[in-house]
């Protein structure tokens, strides 16, 4: 078995109209032809936007029923271009006689996957487990994005919060949040989740009129401290199924901490004492009326208002309460009068909190703030999320939530910060196309999958204007792929380096005779790369099962892998059948006589067998015609000739049945059934190409297509 033996063929029609699709043919993609699977991409594509979808059949190729052990697929290039999307669509139900209309609906299913790729934010040592990416989502269709700025925005709403966070690794609805420096004497919490939901929204394009339209988006549910449920320092919410936490989304709980606020209680004195340095907080303190049961808060001015009458004051920074009317201090347990204190010595180390809009530019965030000894410092976000600057380190998610950890004591009130907010909006499709208003998440979709394989690749291309024998260049040593294009993009590989050779130690390439049959200027491209597992995934952060064996640069590719199985063409449920009805699931009571298929077994070939169930069923002793449950009646024989019908997309037999198989052969009316797997299995790409104009020329990916020789 050869790598040449490995191709990955067309359907009986390409392209991306209804009723392209279909079965498996001999025509084989060639490597590095342009526009051999999607069509290029036209002015009209980048004015309105374009979607398309193709099926294409990663197949073992050779003339015998050898086996290709754990066949996978993926994407380990991207185009260049930043609008234009191309996605790999792992589908259970998909079958060889699909066409285009029928694999569409396969898009909108939940237990559909999709495999695409992204690139190390932060390079990975040998023995890692935890690889930073750019993104673990892409958009699927066609979209559009604008970005507001967000400026000088406070992480708490009001002063004072901390927060603490859960993820959830499936739908919860039960959360319960231990919290140990809570400020009990007074409790003051909130709470916000983020969920999948089905909004309906009014959409108005650049052309035509505005319309309604459903999508699924990540919304924000905000709960108030009523909702929410408090035993001694833990705080617990039960949700309505409807709406639990989504699967990778986080439960957020702001709360008062005692590291930051005491309360002062009215039952052991009216009078509150401040030291160097408190306050009391706006809005936060209560008292009574005298003769009323009704509890009233101090306004953001310091005022006591009841029936339209300030009855009392209080001063924020001295604390006095002045008595305009009647102001009563005494109250039960559970009126609990008295006013929260912010603490004079008021510090933190930490800082978390949840942007206003998930939907954003992770590299946007920008966040300032002072320390106690009047010295204001700064710090930003990266493309992963990172955050970095003086003092301080961190992370924003991709949902959007900050943690961030000071080397210095920071006053909380004086952090401020900046992001920009981005607003994506997925492009209707064209009359009589795919409605991707049904898609899940809008239309964006993760790439990568818990306990699914990836592949950690770092590729090392060079641009040579000319080769010639005896020539030698020095690449990525110890790389587990080396190849050599042309101009016409034919690769230079042969079976017995004819045109090149590879030094794994060294990492020489040792240019040899036969590379005098191509065109240059050539292209070498040098990989390393590696399979592993992904563990578990925290928004833009892959954990590995197990630990990598190469360390990685920032930049490497990370590609979500669609595992295709074992490659190779079998039989099986070979039975016969008393009464053929038409029914190629049929298990009923055996013919007359039997098929030796024991001592002549049926014979198959990679390059000829399809999945499909057959029927050879007798019109007489000696004649029967062959039925394929998709292909239909293609083939009638005689038991004196071998049954040999023959594929011609592939150029070969579907099987061959030996005529000494036959014996006697069966009646009129009985049949011999039977199942041939393809060493080959169908698969989808898409690819977007979202509004917008682009200098960038180069819009092809790679498909990687492997496998294991048996």
């Amino acid at each position: 078995m050869k790598r040449t033996d490995l191709k990955i063929f067309e359907p009986q029609r390409i392209g991306n109209e209804p009723h392209a699709g279909g079965h498996r043919t001999s025509n084989a993609i060639i490597s590095g032809k342009l526009n051999a699977v999607f069509s290029s991409i036209s002015d009209i594509d980048h004015a309105r936007s374009s979607f398309d979808l193709v099926k294409l059949y990663p197949a073992l190729s050779t003339d015998d029923s050898s086996r290709l052990q754990d066949a996978h697929i993926f994407l380990s290039d991207q185009p260049d271009d930043p609008l234009v999307n191309v996605l790999l669509v792992e589908a259970k139900d998909l079958k060889d006689t699909d066409t285009v209309a029928e694999m569409l609906p396969y898009l909108s299913l939940a237990s559909t996957k999709y495999h695409g790729t992204s690139l190390l934010t932060a390079p990975v040592d040998a023995q890692g487990q935890e690889l930073r990416v750019e993104s673990a989502s892409r958009s699927l269709t066609p979209s559009i994005q604008t970005i507001t700025q967000a400026l000088n925005l406070s992480p708490d709403s009001e002063v004072g919060f901390r927060s603490t966070r859960v993820l959830s690794y499936g739908d919860i609805t039960e959360i319960n949040i231990e919290v140990p420096d809570l400020l009990i004497e007074s409790p003051v919490f909130n709470a916000s989740y983020q969920s999948y939901k089905l909004t309906t929204e009014i959409y108005f394009p650049p052309w035509g009129a505005g319309y309604e339209r459903q999508v699924y988006k990540v919304v924000t549910i905000d709960l108030k401290q009523s909702d929410l449920t408090i035993t001694g320092n833990t705080i617990s919410v039960t949700l309505p199924r409807s709406s639990a936490v989504t699967k990778d989304q986080y439960f957020t709980l702001n709360y008062f901490s005692k590291d930051d606020f005491r309360f002062h209680s009215f039952t052991s004195s009216p009078t509150i004492t401040l030291a160097a340095g408190e306050s009391v907080l706006p809005g936060y303190c209560r008292l009574k009326k005298v003769g009323e049961s009704s509890i009233y808060r101090a306004d953001a001015q310091g005022r006591f208002i009841a029936n339209g009458y300030v009855f009392a004051t209080i001063d924020y920074e001295t604390g006095v309460i002045t008595d305009i009317d009647g102001a009563d201090f005494n109250g039960s347990v559970e009126d609990n009068l008295g006013a929260t204190i912010i603490k004079g010595d008021r510090k933190t180390r930490s800082k978390q909190w949840q942007l206003p809009n998930s939907s954003f530019a992770r590299d946007s965030l920008y966040i300032t703030y002072t320390t106690t000894d009047g010295t204001t410092f700064s710090a930003s976000s990266d493309l992963s999320g990172a955050i970095s600057g003086t003092n301080a380190t961190g992370e924003v998610s991709a949902t959007g939530y900050v943690d961030i950890t000071f080397t210095v004591d920071v006053r909380p009130d004086s952090i401020r910060y900046d992001y920009n907010e981005v607003s994506q909006v997925t492009v209707p499709a064209p009359e009589g196309g795919f409605d991707t208003s049904k898609l899940p998440g809008g239309g964006t979709v993760a790439i990568f999958h818990t306990f699914n394989p990836i592949s950690v690749q770092n590729r090392e291309r060079t641009a040579a204007a000319t080769l010639s024998s005896g020539q030698t260049i020095t690449v990525l040593a110890d790389a587990d792929f080396i190849d050599i294009v042309d101009s016409t993009g034919a690769s230079c590989w042969s079976v017995t380096d004819d045109n090149y050779s590879y030094d794994a130690a060294t990492g020489d390439i040792t240019i040899n005779a036969g590379i005098s049959a191509f065109s240059p200027p050539f292209i070498i491209t040098a990989i390393q790369s590696e399979l592993a597992l992904i563990d578990a995934i925290d928004s833009n952060t892959l954990s590995l099962l197990t630990p990598l064996n190469r360390a990685y640069p920032a930049g490497a590719t990370v590609s979500s892998v669609q595992v295709l199985g074992d490659f190779q063409a079998q039989t099986k449920d070979e039975r016969t059948l008393a009464a053929w009805q038409n029914n190629f699931g049929d298990f009923g009571a055996a013919a007359s006589s039997a098929i030796n298929t024991t001592q002549y077994p049926i014979e198959l070939t990679n390059i000829g067998a399809i999945a499909q169930r057959w029927a050879i069923v007798f019109t007489s002793t000696t004649a029967y015609n062959v039925i394929g449950e998709s292909v239909g009646n293609i083939y009638s024989g005689d038991t004196l000739n071998d049954c040999a019908p023959i594929n011609s997309f592939a150029g070969a037999p579907y099987f061959i049945l030996r005529a000494d198989a036959f014996g006697a052969g069966l009646n009129p009316g009985e049949a011999f059934l039977f199942e041939t797997l393809a060493a080959s299995k169908p698969t989808m790409v898409t690819r977007s190409v979202s509004p917008g104009h682009s200098e960038i020329v180069r819009d092809n990916s790679t498909l990687s297509f492997r496998g294991n020789k048996d």
